[in-house]
């Protein structure tokens, strides 16, 4: 694939991802964080922890499908991406990596690293599925609390819709309503307070995304978001 086709790709992909969200068909601010009921105390509401990581596939009702893995420390971040464009295979593999100074896109099958602006590191489609991820992750407060906070950013109102069982894990479902139609439906893990999977359907397209092999504080080596470490002889190209 060219080089500015596989950045385009980037870009759209950034930009679709960041339209899909949990709370508004129309919002690309994160979900305002939810006040703490009169039981609960401030830290309760879902701090993320410097350190962490996830897998997580994502699939549309056109047959288009991906995956990527994410990793977090600190201010750095290293997403391994792929997509499976519908009735094709597996392309447009790539690794992202954010070293707290500069952005790099490494490509594996064309043996090239593009080292980019960091103004460019929302293009990141990994960073729209990392937003979302944190968006909707409320740690130990109750289903009301959580409810509230989709409240506050669902333009057609929110609701708890029972309890459901993802991937073996019993989770609570949030439905959130559009006000110009579409939902987006979120099942949310009854012990970990973390996002298992968002299910959302906008002018008749459905997308969804599901979380899985979830590590907070976990310990993760500084060589995975260091570009020489993980594209080692690589020429790395200045954009």
């Amino acid at each position: 694939m060219k080089k500015f086709a596989v950045l385009g790709l980037i870009i759209v992909l950034g930009i679709s991802m960041a339209a899909i969200g949990c709370g508004s068909g129309e919002r690309s601010e994160p979900t305002p964080t939810p006040t703490p009921t009169a039981t609960e105390e401030p830290g309760e509401t879902g701090e993320l922890p410097a350190n962490y990581k996830f897998f997580m596939t994502w699939s549309d009702s056109d047959g288009n499908s991906g995956e990527m893995q994410y990793w977090v420390k600190g201010e750095k971040w290293n997403t391994a991406w792929s997509t499976t464009p519908a009735g094709s295979e597996t392309e447009t593999e790539m690794m992202l990596i954010y070293d707290g100074q500069s952005g790099y896109l490494y490509m594996p099958a064309m043996n090239q690293v593009y080292k980019y602006a960091t103004s460019w590191e929302m293009a990141n489609p990994g960073q729209q599925f990392s937003q979302q991820f944190q968006d909707d992750y409320y740690g130990d407060v109750s289903d009301e609390t959580i409810l509230a906070g989709f409240q506050a950013a669902c333009s057609g109102g929110a609701s708890i819709d029972g309890q459901e069982t993802v991937n073996s894990i019993p989770c609570t479902k949030f439905t959130c309503n559009f006000a110009e139609g579409g939902v987006s439906n979120t099942w949310i893990s009854d012990s970990s307070g973390w996002p298992v999977k968002v299910e959302t359907t906008i002018d008749g397209k459905t997308t969804t995304v599901e979380y899985s092999n979830i590590e907070f504080n976990a310990d993760i080596a500084d060589s995975m978001f260091d570009i020489n470490a993980m594209a080692p002889g690589v020429p790395i190209i200045e954009m």
